[in-house]
């Protein structure tokens, strides 16, 4: 039965294709091999968002899992190929760790309030128990994305310390370039991504990740 849930993983990719297009010809520019990055990432992105449409009544890692699955389909989109693996491999993550999207944007949302060097603040939307389910989730996803773009397997458990010292490390040189809290998040998660392999992917990837989060940043406060 649909959710009564305010939140809804739709508009959330549909923001990522409105920031995207934003930069569509520049992006396009970027890419001295086809020239067609931007136009790709637009299409990525409006596929996902469609992709939710059509599973708007099923759980977060069944959406995004039958986006990827559209994705995979778009054999001439290379850039559509990575990201298809990305969203499989953060949807088994989430399935694995039972993360919902209130889940998700709680997270989120708790995350991009944080002050610099301060505590977190007590939120009693955002347990620890949940906020250390989807912080694994995330991370699992993001080493298993990695395993995939390497023709490596994914697995149930990929964290290990040196995956953590990478994403620990990559934070912190994206906090010393400075920014505003999504655009450092986003520019440690693309570091420590297969975007950040290629220049073009980088640079997009960034600016999708940010609009992600800014746009779960807009939901209402769970």
């Amino acid at each position: 039965m649909p959710s009564a849930s305010p939140y809804a993983l739709a508009p959330l990719f549909q923001a990522v294709a409105e920031a995207l297009r934003r930069i569509q010809a520049e992006l396009n520019q970027t890419d001295l091999a086809n020239g067609d990055h931007g136009d790709h990432m637009v299409e990525i992105f409006e596929i996902a968002a469609q992709a939710a449409v059509e599973r708007q009544d099923a759980d977060l890692p069944e959406a995004m899992a039958y986006a990827a699955s559209l994705l995979e389909e778009q054999v001439d989109n290379g850039s559509a190929q990575v990201y298809a693996r990305g969203l499989r491999a953060l949807a088994d993550q989430l399935r694995f760790h039972e993360v919902t999207l209130e889940d998700l944007v709680a997270y989120v949302q708790h995350a991009l309030r944080q002050e610099e060097n301060s505590q977190p603040p007590a939120d009693e939307n955002v347990s620890e128990r949940r906020t250390g389910a989807v912080l694994k989730a995330l991370l699992s996803g993001l080493v298993n994305w990695q395993n995939l773009e390497k023709g490596q397997p994914a697995t149930e458990r990929p964290l290990d310390m040196g995956s953590l010292f990478e994403f620990g490390l990559a934070y912190l040189q994206a906090r010393q370039r400075g920014g505003e809290r999504p655009e450092i998040l986003a520019q440690a998660a693309v570091s420590v991504s297969p975007l950040g392999k290629i220049a073009h992917r980088s640079q997009s990837g960034r600016i999708a990740i940010q609009a992600f989060l800014q746009a779960m940043q807009g939901y209402p406060a769970g």
